[in-house]
């Protein structure tokens, strides 16, 4: 009989890591997060009620009892310690790289310590290993191998595993007792070199086609989330004149930019490309954020309907599954999907390291 691996989600927020955990064979135990609202979220969609807190000061052993086990019973702690401090949008913020965030990856390996569990799923920006960031992520690896765990990791972009989404993630493997984690392989790849094994990247079109059209400010009786935000006439105006299927605020007539515009013209990289930017239908959408349905804040919008993407549409490029439920505040609905884990990568990672188990 099949051993059933058990699993502990640290920094839970709306259940990303958790979904692909139980999709992975794992048996979710306890999930810990800091928002009210994203523990509410949790609750609804996986029925396990979190404890909700700041893992500042509620200890690995308050978790270990919270579920009547002890130290080194648990199969597999995953976590995603917030880490907006290393993205390269905090950068211009916190140059240093000083954002009081970070220091919650020491606050993961103090949890990490208690439990004593036999796996560890670390996920974080891939701005972690650079620059400032790097310093930090030294020092977890260093940690976890004082603490007798081996860890492998990769920078990976999601849409290499079946995720709709370009996002490029740092995932650490880690296994006690010295055993080598077995790191999944790509099972996608770009359109033009997908051969043999390897399927072409999951596209917009494939992902959200099928879900009804909406107006700005319109929403569907039927399907939870699939709201769109309402807009001012000058905005509607300016995603009216957005070309379709990929088109960029770089279009826009110069009388029709606003402000924020007038400082990027002559930007370049993300920032000044990407707002009030069109998804492609034949591409993977673009990295989500915590405003992910906000138009200013990125290439947010629909392929074809003048209005920035829903919740839903936002939800399945997370691959989020049709029934989880977010809050009807759009702010705390892109907020919760946003900084979720692509459900299917989390899944992909946590198969792999059961086979190790």
């Amino acid at each position: 009989m099949k051993t059933l691996h058990t699993a502990i989600d640290l920094f839970s927020g709306a259940g990303g890591a958790s979904f692909g955990l139980k999709k992975a064979g794992f048996k979710v135990l306890v999930a810990v997060d800091i928002d009210p609202s994203a523990c509410k979220t949790y609750k609804k969609n996986l029925g396990l009620e979190p404890i909700c807190g700041d893992l500042k000061v509620i200890t690995g052993y308050d978790i270990l009892e919270h579920c009547g086990l002890r130290s080194g019973d648990v199969s597999v702690v995953a976590g995603c310690p917030p880490c907006q401090g290393f993205s390269s949008l905090r950068r211009t913020r916190y140059p240093s790289g000083l954002d009081m965030r970070n220091n919650l990856i020491d606050v993961f390996l103090k949890r990490v310590e208690e439990i004593d569990p036999k796996g560890v799923i670390f996920e974080n920006v891939s701005g972690i290993t650079k620059l400032h960031g790097r310093k930090f992520f030294e020092k977890y690896l260093n940690m976890m191998e004082k603490m007798g765990y081996s860890t492998s990791w990769e920078v990976v972009n999601a849409a290499d595993f079946g995720v709709p989404q370009y996002r490029k993630r740092v995932i650490a493997l880690s296994l006690k007792d010295k055993k080598v984690p077995i790191y999944p392989h790509p099972t996608h790849a770009r359109p033009k070199i997908a051969t043999g094994e390897l399927e072409p990247w999951v596209n917009v079109w494939e992902t959200i086609r099928g879900l009804p059209p909406l107006e700005a400010g319109e929403s569907d009786p039927k399907i939870p989330n699939h709201a769109a935000r309402n807009h001012s006439r000058r905005i509607k105006e300016i995603i009216s004149l957005i070309p379709k299927d990929g088109g960029s605020r770089r279009s826009l007539p110069r009388e029709y930019w606003l402000p924020c515009h007038q400082k990027l013209h002559l930007g370049r990289g993300w920032g000044a490309e990407n707002i009030y930017g069109r998804m492609c239908w034949s591409k993977p959408a673009p990295t989500l954020t915590c405003r992910c349905t906000t138009p200013s804040s990125g290439r947010f919008l629909h392929p074809v309907q003048d209005r920035a993407i829903t919740p839903r549409e936002a939800a399945r490029f997370q691959r989020f599954p049709d029934c989880a439920v977010f809050p009807t505040f759009f702010s705390h609905a892109e907020k919760q999907i946003g900084n979720a884990i692509p459900v299917d990568l989390m899944g992909v990672m946590a198969s792999s390291l059961s086979e190790s188990l």
